[in-house]
């Protein structure tokens, strides 16, 4: 016997607003209903992507508002309006820094390396260049001395730059 399909929008819905499926089943099926008449996407895939990116204009647009499948179903609209009012942030419109240990780059170089040749280079016979170099840059210390400039990378470990005072320090030699 084959059961229910599945509701994407649903688990999106769920997801976005951490609502507890069991729990908060009422609230989401209702603001969910709610959404699908604002809307004309009937497959259930499209609109899990739609409420994605609803979802985060609701919080870019009311930052300090709690994100409930209410909230997000009443103000649907308004967030797709406002959202389109809000000026985008870009790094053009960062102010230009006069900085000597940078010169407004906001990053400084930190050391040069040498290329390495890995596994997969060695299986295909390409020999890295020694007379190329990659550099190994870091948050300008003057520039950034809070910048939290980590990320996540591949394989769910963090990269965290160096300390502006260890940048100081390489700089310095």
């Amino acid at each position: 016997m084959a059961g229910r399909p599945r509701d994407y929008a649903y688990e999106a819905l769920a997801a976005v607003t951490s609502t507890d499926t069991t729990a908060g089943r009422g609230e989401l099926n209702a603001a969910l209903k709610s959404i699908r008449e604002q809307t004309e996407i009937e497959d259930s895939y499209l609109l899990a992507d739609v409420i994605h990116k609803r979802a985060k204009m609701y919080r870019d647009v009311m930052p300090d508002v709690m994100l409930t499948p209410t909230a997000l179903a009443k103000h649907w609209q308004r967030v797709l309006d406002e959202s389109g009012r809000k000026p985008q942030a870009t790094n053009q419109s960062a102010k230009p820094t006069v900085c000597k240990t940078c010169d407004g780059d906001r990053f400084v170089t930190v050391r040069l390396r040498s290329p390495e040749q890995t596994a997969w280079m060695a299986e295909h016979n390409i020999e890295p260049r020694r007379d190329q170099f990659h550099e190994e840059v870091a948050p300008c210390p003057d520039c950034n001395p809070t910048l939290d400039a980590s990320y996540f990378r591949h394989d769910g470990t963090r990269f965290r730059p160096m300390d502006p005072a260890a940048v100081r320090d390489t700089l310095s030699r």
